[in-house]
């Protein structure tokens, strides 16, 4: 009775553990209802000049390149290391103040041609977040993210799909039964017994 007892128990956790499996996986993308399709183009990431431009940098544009982002949490300041291929103008602006509306501060700086600055720009960190908006003269908007929170260990289940979800949902439920099991037999001195 208590092995049927015990059996019972393992399936309903394991079917309250495992739910619904999804055949395929839910993304951001895909849970907002814009799965990419054929015709959709999505953004692809642009090849950098490896004589020119370290491997650690972020490429806004052709002619714009994001060496280094810093989060200065006691001054509220963000500093961006940016390098500019051509004369142009680049606008920033913090990317934490679109989250409480209004009017948002810009600081606009020129850049010449071959020239490397690192600009400081007020931020405003919202829930552990802390973003720049930069605008060039190729790209209306790119955003950077300077800070995010730490997930306090919980990413990895933000990592793992449906089916490895599962899968550990299995072998959880086998270990507590493992663990079940030997406490019934302990209880009985090593020998089931038979009802």
């Amino acid at each position: 009775m208590r092995f049927l007892t015990l059996v019972t128990l393992a399936v309903v956790s394991l079917a309250i553990v495992a739910g619904p499996i999804s055949a395929t996986p839910m993304g951001p993308a895909a849970a907002a209802g814009n799965t990419p399709t054929a015709d959709t183009p999505s953004p692809q990431p642009t090849a950098q000049d490896s004589d020119t431009t370290p491997t650690d940098t972020t490429r806004i544009d052709e002619n714009t390149v994001l060496v280094d982002s810093e989060y200065r949490a006691n001054e509220s300041v963000a500093l961006l290391t940016i390098r500019s291929k051509t004369v142009q103008t680049l606008t920033f602006s913090d990317g934490g103040r679109f989250r409480q509306g209004g009017k948002v501060p810009v600081t606009t700086e020129p850049f010449r041609a071959g020239e490397t600055a690192t600009i400081e720009i007020p931020v405003t960190e919202v829930d552990g977040w802390v973003g720049v908006a930069i605008s060039t003269e190729n790209t209306r908007l790119y955003s950077e993210i300077v800070e995010q929170p730490s997930g306090g260990g919980l990413d990895i289940l933000r990592a793992l799909s449906s089916l490895q979800a599962w899968l550990a949902g299995a072998a959880i439920a086998f270990v507590w039964m493992a663990i079940a099991g030997y406490n019934v037999i302990r209880r009985e001195n090593g020998r089931p017994e038979v009802a």
